[in-house]
């Protein structure tokens, strides 16, 4: 699956700058979803961190950043994704809107490269234990810029009029076949339980 990321959070369209493409598959294991992010590299500055990368970042949505969100409409459990141009990540377990269960959960593999001055690719696998049951529904951020330069960018945006962005609209996200890229199955994977 191939998604673009196209408007601002507001539904207006972007002009200076290509999309933020984002490609959604399989692990040849079947085990993984694989994301792979095409994205302009803004030159932000990099998170200070002790850590090197790629590792965990708290508060990640305060730097220049990809978001994905994968929600199961009917326990409103969704998986938060956040991918850096710096090869740091974080991922969020929530429930309803913004009520964190986890966060700041290792991932195995994610890796930047960056063919170019104005361009980053993040690749990331994503095990199934991290995804709750019943995904069907959908949405992506592009973050970058500083103070009142700061752009939000929405594949599935607010309506024109909203007063101000908010990624955690569960009502703005889309449709999405899941189960056709990774099976959960009918319980939440591992990462969910012992909550």
């Amino acid at each position: 699956m191939q998604f673009s990321i196209k408007t601002l959070w507001n539904s207006k369209p972007i002009t200076d700058h290509r999309p933020v493409q984002i490609t959604l598959s399989t692990t040849n294991d079947k085990d993984h979803l694989s994301i792979e992010i095409d994205a302009p590299f803004f030159n932000d500055p990099a998170p200070i961190s002790k850590s090197l990368a790629p590792a965990p970042y708290p508060e990640l949505w305060n730097y220049e950043v990809v978001e994905l969100f994968f929600l199961a409409s009917t326990t409103k459990h969704y998986l938060e994704l956040e991918f850096s141009p710096y090869g740091y990540y974080l991922v969020l377990l929530l429930n309803d809107r913004r009520k964190t269960m986890k966060q700041m959960l290792p991932l195995h593999y994610y890796e930047v490269e960056r063919p170019s001055s104005d361009r980053w690719i993040g690749r990331a696998h994503i095990p199934r234990s991290l995804f709750p049951a019943h995904i069907d529904q959908f949405n992506a951020y592009a973050i970058h810029g500083q103070d009142d330069q700061r752009t939000y960018e929405s594949l599935y945006p607010a309506t024109i009029d909203s007063e101000k962005p908010d990624f955690h609209r569960l009502e703005l996200f889309q449709t999405i076949d899941f189960n056709s890229l990774l099976n959960i199955g009918d319980k939440d994977g591992d990462d969910w339980t012992n909550h």
